[in-house]
């Protein structure tokens, strides 16, 4: 009983922050866009810190491909969510998080992809894009451009919040998913691959 009533708490306190990010983002964030939105689509010398966020965001959803589709077996399909996430980001994948109950059904990813998505590759690739966009935006960003822009960009601060929403997401989704938790999971992108890269290489040495 006490486990039912946690999962409930859990999809509620997830339906609470997707609707508050929703009216945030709609009613309470910067209403203007300047010209930081079409800089980044355009690539027209956008600074280095917002074009590291923008990328980082296209990042970030393959990481959940690997985190939730690797077992696509709840009640509530993963791909779709994940493939809204691409465009959607935290907006997309928590509707999943308040959907989907655990179910003991045949996982719907095909198994050259499930391959694919363990492989340890594609996760250093993906850890490698990270960390060189995160240097690179620290580094080579200013800092005062980028909080001038969180203050006066709706895009620039609502995917400012996008992306801390999806670092907690993957937090989450490694614990519910397999059993894992780590203060390194703050770590956005780099953490969680850093632990399933972990758990994959001990499965295989118990294999």
């Amino acid at each position: 009983m006490n486990e039912k009533v946690g999962l409930m708490m859990s999809r509620v306190s997830f339906l609470i922050i997707w609707l508050g990010l929703i009216v945030y983002s709609v009613f309470l964030a910067p209403d203007g866009n300047g010209s930081y939105l079409s800089d980044l689509l355009t690539l027209n010398d956008p600074d280095a810190g917002l074009l590291a966020m923008f990328s980082l965001l296209g990042v970030f959803p393959a990481v959940f491909a690997i985190l939730l589709l690797r077992n696509d077996s709840g009640s509530v399909p993963a791909w779709p969510f994940v493939l809204g996430s691409f465009v959607l980001g935290a907006f997309s994948l928590l509707p999943y998080f308040i959907l989907n109950k655990n179910k003991e059904r045949s996982n719907r990813t095909p198994n050259k992809v499930r391959k694919f998505l363990q492989s340890r590759g594609l996760s250093i690739v993906l850890i490698g894009l990270a960390f060189g966009l995160m240097v690179y935006g620290l580094f080579a960003g200013e800092a005062t451009i980028y909080q001038k822009a969180f203050l006066e960009s709706n895009f620039v601060h609502v995917m400012t919040i996008d992306f801390l929403v999806l670092t907690g997401l993957s937090i989450v989704a490694l614990r519910d998913r397999d059993g894992v938790a780590g203060w390194i999971g703050l770590l956005p992108i780099i953490g969680p691959l850093s632990l399933v890269i972990t758990k994959n290489g001990k499965e295989r040495k118990h294999a």
